[in-house]
C-alpha cells in the first residue's frame, strides 16, 4: 500500500499535464473533429465532381478543406475551401488522363479532421473523328474520316493549309463522313484539319496531306505491304469521277478476288505485282484501271528466347497476323506478330503447360489451361488482358476445344468434362467419367467426344451421354489425342495401341492398328481417311481409311510428341526431336525427303501458316520455314483441326 500511496502524486502531475495541453493534437479535442464519409470522386473532362456525407447530428465544421494530387510528375498539387455545410464540389482545370487522389477534411477551431480520400482520372468528352484520310485527284482532294462516338451535340470545322497559310475554312455536313475539295493546285501540297466542335470546347484535331495532280486508283496501306500481311486497299474516289459507283471488283495477281470500295487482302506473292480494279458506275458504264504494288519478303525466320515448346503447337489469330505458342519451360504464353516477329505481348502463367497449348476462338480470345493442381483455366483478349480465370479442379492436361458459338469444352485430369461459356467463364454443365485426359473435340453438329486413358465417351452439347465407346481405349494422355472427319473418330492410344478407329454415331470401334513401340501423338486425317501419326521414340505411321497400312517410315526413329501437318500440296510435314534435327516431308506414297535443316530439338507437332510457312517451336527459339505451301483443305489437316488450334468442327 505504500508503494501505491507514493505513486498518487506523480499520476496526478501528469494528468494536469496532459489537460493542459491545447493543441491540434490533444486527446480531448480529437473527439471534436468530425470525419466527413463515402467520399467519391467522378470523372469529368479536365474536372472531377467530389460528393461526400457529413455525419448526421454532428457539429459542422467551420470550412471543408480540399485537396489533390497528381499521379504523374511535374503536375501541381492543389487544394481549395468550401462551406461548411457543402458535400459536392467541381475541381476544374485538370489534366485529362491523369490520375489524381483528392481528400477532403473539416476543419475545426481545434484542428483538422481525419481525410477521406479517393481516386480518379479526368477524360475528355470533346471526341475527336478518327480515320482520318485524304486522297488526291486532278486539282481535288477527297476527304474521310469516321464520326465521333458520342451522344453530345458538335459539328465540324474542316481547314485546308498550303504551308502554313490557311486557304479555306469548311463546315461539313455533321451527318457526313467525306468531303470532296475542289479548286485545289496541282503539284502544291495541302494539310487538312479536322476538327469536332462541341459546346464546353474543341476535340484535338486531326490532320492529312495529300498532293492534287498525283492521283492514285486506290490507297494502300501499308504501301510495301510483306507477303501474308493483311493490307487494306481503298479505292479513291477523286479518281472515279465518271458518275456514282455501283460496284467495285479487285484482281489480284494470284487469281483471287474481291468485291467492294474498302477490301482487305493478303498477298502470296513477292515482288512488283499488278492490282486491276473495275468500277460499275449506277448509269451502267464502267472503267478499269491498273496499280502496282511492291510486295517484300518475310521479315524474319527464327525468334529466340522464346522458352522450350514441349507438345502444344503454334496456333494463329483468326487474321493470320498474330500467332500464340506456349513455353512449357519458363511458363509464358506468348502472342508474336507474324509479319514482323516482335512480341506483341507475354504473359507469365502461375504453371506450366505440357500438351494443354493455346487455342483460338472465331472472336479471337485466346483459351489455355495449367497443370496446377487447381486446373486453373485462362481465357485472354487479343490484346493480352485477363478477360477470365476459372478453376476446373484438377489439372489441365489436354487443349480445350472452341466453338464458333463461343462454348468451350475443357477436360480436367480426373476425366471431367466442363462445358463453359467463352465469353463469362460460367460453367454451363460438368461431367464426369475417369482417367486421365487425352482429348477433347466437337463435331460439326455440336457433339463432344472425350477420350482418357480409361476410354472414350461421347456428348450432346446439352450435356447427354450419346454413347460410351465399346472398348475402353486407353487414350495418350497430354495431348491433342483425338481427330474427327467423315463419321469417324480416330485417336491414338497408350502403351503400342497404335490409333483406333470408333464410329462417331454409336461409339463402336472399327478397327485398331497398334503399334510396336510406345505412346502415340496427335492424329491428323485427309479427306480420303488415311490416319497419320507419330509414335514416342518411334517410327511414323500412315493408315488407311480400312485401317490397313498405307506406310511407315522406321528410320531414325527421332520423335517424341510431334505430329504432322497435311499441306494442300499432297504432302505431309513432321520434324525430328534428335539428331539429325531435319523437318521432313513425306509424299502420299511415303517417299521422304528433308524439307529444311532445322539443327534443334522440336517436341511438338509442326503448323503450316497463313503464309505458306511451317513453324515449329525448338528448344529455346520459334522459327518458320517458306516452303510456300498452303494447310490442306478437309480432312482433320493438323493438330486441333485448323491453325486455330479450336478441336472443333463447329
Amino acid at each position: 500500500m505504500k508503494k501505491i500511496i507514493y505513486h498518487i502524486p506523480f499520476l496526478l502531475a501528469v494528468l494536469l499535464v496532459i489537460t493542459a495541453c491545447k493543441d491540434e493534437y490533444s486527446f480531448p479535442s480529437a473527439f471534436n473533429r468530425y470525419q466527413a464519409e463515402g467520399l467519391e470522386a467522378i470523372s469529368g473532362d479536365e474536372s472531377v465532381t467530389l460528393n461526400w456525407n457529413l455525419l448526421a447530428g454532428k457539429p459542422l465544421p467551420s470550412d471543408i478543406y480540399i485537396t489533390w494530387t497528381a499521379a504523374s510528375e511535374g503536375i501541381e498539387d492543389g487544394s481549395m475551401t468550401v462551406a461548411n455545410d457543402v458535400t459536392q464540389t467541381v475541381i476544374t482545370g485538370l489534366i485529362n488522363n491523369v490520375a489524381y487522389t483528392f481528400s477532403v477534411q473539416g476543419r475545426y477551431e481545434n484542428g483538422l479532421s481525419g481525410k477521406v480520400t479517393a481516386s480518379c482520372t479526368p477524360k475528355t468528352t470533346r471526341i475527336p473523328a478518327s480515320d482520318f484520310k485524304a486522297m488526291a485527284g486532278d486539282k481535288r482532294v477527297y476527304i474521310s474520316w469516321t464520326a465521333p462516338v458520342t451522344s453530345l451535340t458538335y459539328k465540324y470545322q474542316l481547314e485546308v493549309f498550303s504551308g502554313e497559310n490557311l486557304i479555306k475554312t469548311l463546315e461539313p455536313d455533321i451527318s457526313a463522313t467525306s468531303y470532296l475539295i475542289s479548286d485545289l493546285t496541282n503539284g502544291t501540297e495541302y494539310t487538312f484539319r479536322l476538327t469536332c466542335l462541341y459546346g464546353h470546347g474543341s476535340s484535338t484535331t486531326v490532320e492529312a496531306t495529300a498532293m492534287p495532280g498525283e492521283v492514285s486508283p486506290c490507297s494502300i496501306l501499308p504501301a510495301s505491304p510483306r507477303i501474308a500481311e493483311l493490307t487494306q486497299l481503298d479505292l479513291n474516289p477523286a479518281y472515279f469521277v465518271a458518275g456514282t459507283i455501283a460496284t467495285a471488283v479487285w484482281t489480284f495477281a494470284d487469281g483471287s478476288t474481291a468485291i467492294g470500295e474498302s477490301i482487305t487482302h493478303c498477298f502470296t506473292t513477292t515482288g512488283e505485282q499488278d492490282i486491276k480494279l473495275e468500277v460499275t458506275y449506277v448509269s451502267g458504264s464502267s472503267e478499269s484501271v491498273t496499280q502496282k504494288v511492291t510486295v517484300r519478303s518475310f521479315a524474319w525466320n527464327k525468334i529466340s528466347d522464346m522458352g522450350y515448346q514441349k507438345s502444344s503447337n503454334i496456333v494463329f489469330s483468326p487474321d493470320g497476323q498474330t500467332f500464340y505458342t506456349v513455353s512449357q519451360s519458363t511458363k509464358v504464353l506468348f502472342a508474336v506478330n507474324a509479319i514482323t516477329g516482335d512480341i506483341k505481348w507475354q504473359q507469365t502463367m502461375a504453371a506450366a503447360t505440357y500438351g494443354a497449348g493455346p487455342v483460338v476462338g472465331t472472336d479471337g480470345k485466346i483459351f489455355l489451361g495449367t497443370e496446377d493442381g487447381a486446373g486453373t483455366l485462362t481465357c485472354f483478349t487479343p490484346n493480352g488482358t485477363i478477360a477470365w480465370t476459372t478453376t476446373l479442379g484438377k489439372a489441365v492436361k489436354a487443349a480445350p476445344a472452341v466453338t464458333s458459338e463461343g462454348v468451350v469444352y475443357a477436360l480436367s485430369d480426373d476425366g471431367k468434362l466442363h462445358a463453359l461459356d467463352g465469353a463469362t467463364g460460367n460453367t454451363k454443365w460438368t461431367v464426369a467419367q475417369s482417367g486421365n485426359a487425352g482429348g477433347v473435340a466437337v463435331d460439326a453438329e455440336g457433339n463432344i467426344y472425350m477420350g482418357t486413358n480409361a476410354g472414350i465417351w461421347s456428348y450432346t452439347s446439352s450435356g447427354t451421354l450419346r454413347w460410351s465407346c465399346d472398348t475402353g481405349h486407353k487414350v495418350t494422355e497430354r495431348g491433342g489425342s483425338l481427330a474427327l472427319y467423315d463419321g469417324i473418330l480416330y485417336a491414338t492410344l497408350k502403351a503400342k495401341g497404335g490409333v483406333a478407329a470408333v464410329n462417331m454415331s454409336n461409339g463402336k470401334t472399327l478397327w485398331t492398328y497398334p503399334t510396336p513401340q510406345n505412346d502415340s501423338y496427335h492424329p491428323v486425317v485427309d479427306t480420303e481417311g488415311t490416319v497419320y501419326l507419330c509414335e514416342k521414340n518411334g517410327g511414323l505411321y500412315a493408315i488407311k481409311k480400312d485401317g490397313t497400312l498405307k506406310w511407315n517410315y522406321l528410320a531414325n526413329l527421332n520423335y517424341i510428341y510431334s505430329g504432322f501437318a497435311l499441306g494442300a500440296d499432297g504432302y505431309a510435314y513432321i520434324s525430328q526431336y534428335a539428331s539429325p534435327f531435319n523437318l521432313l516431308k513425306i509424299s502420299s506414297s511415303g517417299s521422304v525427303e528433308i524439307e529444311n535443316a532445322i539443327g534443334s530439338q522440336t517436341m511438338s507437332a509442326v503448323t503450316i501458316g497463313p503464309d505458306g510457312r511451317i513453324y515449329y517451336g525448338m528448344n529455346g527459339s520459334v522459327a518458320a520455314f517458306n516452303s510456300g505451301v498452303q494447310l490442306a483443305k478437309g480432312g482433320w489437316p493438323m493438330r486441333g483441326g485448323n491453325q486455330q488450334g479450336s478441336n472443333s468442327l463447329k
